[in-house]
């Protein structure tokens, strides 16, 4: 029998000359290229009348307002040196400058602070108010935003003390040390002390603010620490989005198994993948999707990836890649890559350091991230791009598990296990609901620290059917709590939800998104992204600016015909 060759000598000389396009980067990127230009040069909603002078520096008709907005631009240029010297804390900065580095934050943490608890900072909101309230037609909806923004910002710091805010962020930044040190060792026992001083400053941080709202509810204190990731978040009104989504996931994950069932098994990936190509794969990707490498880079740690950065410098966190699986990875920088657009898109021209000129929250930022990782990059037509340029760069041409149906499997194929992180997107959210659920009870006093591992582990039993072996791989797995972030979570499933209403919306507006991935052309959805929602920073709330880009508020719709459309009708 003749045997049939794996490739064409076409198909060869293809492969090559993408090889060779691959290494000056400029094919990857060509799509993107000439659409830059057309998004840099979209007028910014912040624009102001005076082309000449930024509205942060512009006199306003109430020199009280004024005043504030100094006031706020110092805070923000204080807070820019922090998440700077976050940064360098992750990336390069030596071993030996730990414990200098954990004191020069925390003072910091502290004098922003007091500068923003400030008596005169609440004296002058309240004659800003009332100018504004006297001649409203001298306020645009910026300064009024920017207005109702400082003195969020000054309510959510003013009953806390300063000396709690400075342990606080020094025992954060030392927490992503701990949390490396215990997950290594697999240490309950070392990992026990720290959560339990951690929880303890929490709920102390967290009782401090609800003495403002006189709040006396069991879950305020949780409420509390919630609003500092997702602004004006209501326990009462999550708690109906996420028991609807736990209903509908539960009777479509039958559904899903079922039509697994007829699928084979996606071909696991056989490495090596060099890190070093792999490091470079990630940033081509990323200047694919629109971030500026001039404002920003991309760097591998030991760390967890993380969040963060200033529109102009966002240094992008990962952890160092697995030479086993380039997917991993991949994900992770896309991930952070959305978050990356997303924070230089602010509108920084205009509103620097203003709180207006500020991220809507946790929930939106990771609305971006997923956006990105999770609905734009797991579809096939995405895969039809990657395919041939991975299997050049890493010298696999033919190999099954290479090919884009079998990189798509391995990204959509749906199994519950221990671990959030690899988690596939329809079963991540019961990882969401069951830290959510614990962090809760650990708040509130329910559940001790102590109790922990065995409420985690029959938690994972109850929800995703599987159960950890180890301590690492159960409740030592997250560097959240480590680092105090109570209150996180939650974000992820409702960015979800707000990723999968923008995409409906974002069809509407570009009608061939699947043609476009297959080109590798992200710019229009860069742009759509840029225009719809990071130029408004917080001019909006999140649930207006939900409103106002899909018509419809946040609710699970969307995001479970997503799930209907991506893991069920696909087998029709």
């Amino acid at each position: 029998m003749m045997k049939v060759p794996f490739f064409s000598k076409f198909q060869i000389s293809k492969f090559k000359d993408w090889v060779f396009q691959l290494a000056s980067f400029k094919f990857w990127l060509r799509p993107f290229a000439g659409a830059r230009q057309k998004i840099l040069k979209l007028p910014s909603p912040a624009r102001g009348k005076n082309a000449e002078c930024s509205k942060q520096n512009q006199n306003h008709d109430c020199p009280n307002y004024t005043d504030l907005k100094m006031i706020f631009r110092d805070i923000g240029r204080m807070n820019a040196i922090i998440e700077a010297l976050g940064r360098d804390f992750l990336t390069a900065m030596p071993d030996g400058a730990y414990k200098s580095r954990l004191g020069q934050m925390a003072f910091l943490s502290r004098r922003r602070h007091e500068d923003l608890a400030d008596q005169k900072v609440a004296d002058k909101i309240e004659q800003a108010k009332t100018h504004q309230k006297k001649c409203p037609d001298q306020w645009d909806e910026w300064d009024k935003a920017n207005l109702f923004e400082m003195e969020s910002m000054y309510r959510h710091h003013c009953r806390v003390s300063s000396e709690l805010m400075e342990k606080r962020a020094r025992l954060s930044y030392e927490g992503r040390r701990r949390h490396r040190e215990v997950l290594k060792n697999n240490d309950w026992q070392a990992a026990q002390g720290f959560l339990q001083e951690m929880i303890d400053l929490q709920r102390e941080v967290a009782e401090s603010k609800c003495l403002l709202d006189n709040q006396h509810d069991n879950e305020a204190p949780y409420q509390a620490l919630m609003r500092e990731y997702i602004p004006g978040a209501r326990i009462s009104e999550i708690d109906g989005l996420f028991t609807r989504l736990d209903s509908k996931i539960k009777a479509l994950l039958p559904e899903v198994m079922e039509r697994q069932s007829k699928q084979e098994e996606p071909v696991p990936l056989s490495g090596p993948f060099p890190s070093k190509l792999q490091l470079s794969l990630n940033k081509t990707l990323l200047g694919l999707i629109g971030f500026d490498f001039n404002r920003g880079g991309l760097y591998e740690t030991g760390h967890n990836p993380v969040e963060g950065g200033t529109p102009d410098d966002t240094r992008l966190v990962i952890k160092t890649s697995d030479t086993h699986n380039f997917l991993d990875s991949m994900k992770s920088a896309l991930h952070e890559g959305g978050h990356g657009i997303y924070i230089q898109g602010l509108p920084r021209t205009q509103w620097r350091y203003q709180p207006v000129g500020q991220d809507l929250g946790a929930a939106v930022h990771e609305s971006q991230a997923l956006m990105i990782e999770m609905i734009l990059g797991r579809k096939l037509e995405f895969f039809e791009y990657l395919s041939p340029r991975v299997e050049g760069l890493f010298q696999k041409f033919g190999e099954p598990a290479m090919q884009p149906d079998n990189l798509y499997r391995l990204k959509t194929w749906v199994k519950a296990t221990p671990d959030r992180k690899t988690a596939d997107e329809v079963t991540y959210f019961s990882h969401i609901y069951m830290r959510m659920q614990l962090e809760r009870d650990l708040i509130s006093g329910k559940l001790k620290v102590r109790d922990l591992p065995d409420a985690w582990n029959a938690k994972m039993k109850e929800e995703l059917g599987v159960e950890p072996q180890s301590h690492a791989e159960g409740c030592l797995q997250d560097v959240h709590w480590f680092v105090g972030k109570f209150g996180y979570f939650p974000s992820y499933t409702l960015g979800h939800m707000m990723a999968a209403q923008f995409h409906e919306s974002m069809k509407r507006d570009i009608q061939n998104i699947p043609d476009l991935l297959r080109e590798g052309n992200f710019a229009p959805v860069c742009a759509w992204l840029g225009t719809k929602i990071h130029a408004f920073g917080r001019l909006y709330r999140s649930d207006e600016l939900v409103e106002k880009v899909t018509g419809n508020p946040l609710n699970i719709n969307a995001l479970t015909q997503h799930f209907e459309n991506r893991y069920v009708a696909a087998a029709a």
